[in-house]
């Protein structure tokens, strides 16, 4: 159940079509992954090579992702979302052709790649547009109401999503890029008063990505919350970069049950966003923020008892409530210290820094895997995370943001 306060942004006619968007396209976004990722697990049975099927989708992220907010400021937010989904149905709606045509996985990851190259895009421009389309006072609702959708659809999408790739196999992807197309639709009837789009040019680009970058360094909240972020969300790449060869080579299971790790996330998500409307009126920014990091770190440690699945998949619904605690107000806080004109800017490169420390993490802790037990090293980025917000605790910039 989603708190009334968050249901209440879907008063706003373009932000319900833009909830509704997203929940749509929400149902087939796990496709991909859970299929490329079971897909190369049952040709290779590499860590390593399903490693790289996911870490693929976030490659763009960390190469492009200092532009792509950047491209969606000067595109308009809304078009550049539209434009993005079109792209996606093209790229992902040809996937399952190629893999029974026998295509290498060279090609399928291009595509992905290239899908995931519109997704460095579209996400800053999704995030900078929520304060487009509800009212000030209604901006910590809107976020909350479409986090905890987000993760409710994942509920239910990573079930079926499992259940899909199980019997469709590569026929799977068809019903993501279907998403895509309805997505496309929806976001074309939000009625927002967008600037005329400029020509794109890289002097432009890379202009409007460096003011991103300033106005991210040039405010001292947001630098520091920036700081404890890429340190403390070391962890995350290590636990989505390993969850496939967790279910997989750890507990000798299949892509329905890694669907339903994936749902046990989001089901932990929904409920933790029940209480984030409230939790904001009670507590800072900056201290809800330390709290998430240090609750997220504690259940990434008790990974290494490596419970029998049920208890593995109590686990997961912890990972998500403790997951919304740091990420709705990291996203409010962001969206509130932005400029306007450059607010999908100022995310793009929070997302590029993000990403450029995940690569490295996910490919090095896969390679570690092929000999190394998974839930240790689940474990030991808990460790991380955990000693980066006591630190962070300890510093004003970050602990007294309101």
């Amino acid at each position: 159940m989603i708190g009334a306060g968050a249901v209440n942004a879907l008063r706003y006619p373009n932000f319900a079509r833009f909830w509704l968007a997203q929940v749509i396209s929400g149902f087939g976004d796990k496709i991909t992954i859970l299929a490329l990722a079971f897909v190369t697990w049952e040709i290779t049975r590499s860590a390593l090579s399903t490693a790289i099927a996911v870490v693929i989708s976030t490659v763009p992220y960390a190469l492009f992702g200092l532009f792509g907010g950047a491209i969606a400021d000067a595109l308009g937010r809304r078009r550049a979302m539209v434009m993005c989904d079109v792209v996606r149905v093209a790229a992902i709606g040809v996937t399952p052709v190629l893999l029974a045509g026998g295509a290498p996985l060279s090609v399928i990851y291009a595509l992905v790649f290239a899908a995931a190259v519109c997704s460095a895009i579209f996400s800053p421009a999704r995030m900078a547009i929520v304060p487009d389309i509800v009212p000030a006072t209604g901006l910590g609702a809107g976020n909350s109401m479409l986090y905890a959708s987000d993760r409710a659809v994942e509920i239910v999408g990573t079930l079926v999503a499992g259940v899909l790739v199980a019997i469709l196999r590569e026929s799977a992807f068809y019903v993501d890029a279907a998403t895509f197309a309805v997505s496309a639709w929806l976001l074309s009837r939000i009625s927002i008063a967008e600037v005329p789009g400029r020509s794109l040019s890289w002097s432009g680009v890379a202009g409007d990505a460096r003011d991103g970058l300033a106005a991210l360094a040039g405010n001292a909240a947001l630098r520091a919350n920036t700081i404890l972020s890429v340190l403390a969300q070391l962890s995350l790449p290590v636990l989505n970069g390993l969850t496939p060869v967790l279910i997989f080579r750890e507990y000798g299971l299949g892509p329905e049950q890694y669907g339903a790790s994936e749902a046990a996330i989001a089901l932990g998500a929904v409920v933790g966003s029940v209480a984030a409307p409230a939790l904001f009126t009670r507590m800072p920014k900056g201290r809800l923020i330390l709290l998430g990091f240090v609750s997220f770190g504690a259940v990434l440690i008790a990974f290494a008892s490596s419970p029998p699945f049920p208890l593995l998949l109590i686990l997961f619904v912890l990972v998500g409530v403790t997951n919304v605690a740091f990420f709705v107000p990291n996203m409010t806080l962001i969206q509130e210290a932005s400029p306007q004109h450059l607010r999908a800017a100022v995310f793009g490169a929070r997302i590029a820094l993000l990403n450029l420390t995940w690569i490295p993490v996910i490919l090095w802790t896969a390679s570690v895997a092929e000999t190394t037990s998974v839930p240790i090293l689940i474990a030991g980025a808990g460790i991380v995370t955990l000693g980066v917000a006591l630190v962070g605790a300890l510093i004003p910039s970050v602990r007294d943001v309101p």
